[in-house]
């Protein structure tokens, strides 16, 4: 039976032929390809503040941190050139709700997807493609 150091003798061509072989060799186009692939997210920021009408006809306001879901890596300029648009139509739909709205639990999830339906209509018209998956709000006060 050999020992251990003639075995490892034995091995060692074999695993320097291994470490050597170019499936090992890092790709650049692959990595590329990883990059534009999977799930990326877009943080609004800083948090979306507005005013909504409250009982009494006086002022309430929330304030919403909003996170944006696409489907790659490569929407996420497209997201933060429109970053302004977004933001506008978010504000514009949430100033435009009720107390009742905005405090309702089952409201605000409506509210969450009238807001994603609203920023991927404004982003097909703009640049024709709907680069958001899922609109998430991911704090959410009011007052």
């Amino acid at each position: 039976m050999p020992n251990v150091s003639q075995r490892v003798r034995q091995l060692a061509p074999l695993l320097l032929a291994l470490l050597a072989s170019p499936v090992w060799a890092a790709d650049p186009a692959a990595d590329a390809t990883a990059q534009q692939d999977g799930v990326a997210y877009h943080p609004m920021e800083p948090d979306i503040i507005t005013n909504y009408l409250s009982e009494g006809k006086t002022l309430g306001y929330v304030r919403v941190t909003v996170e944006l879901m696409a489907d790659n890596h490569g929407d996420l300029k497209l997201l933060e050139v429109h970053d302004p648009l977004i933001r506008d139509a978010i504000i514009r739909l949430m100033g435009s709700k009720t107390a009742e709205q905005i405090k309702s639990l089952a409201s605000r999830e409506e509210l969450r997807k009238e807001c994603e339906a609203r920023v991927n209509e404004l982003l097909v018209r703009e640049t024709g493609k709907k680069a958001v998956k899922e609109l998430i709000f991911t704090k959410y006060l009011y007052q």
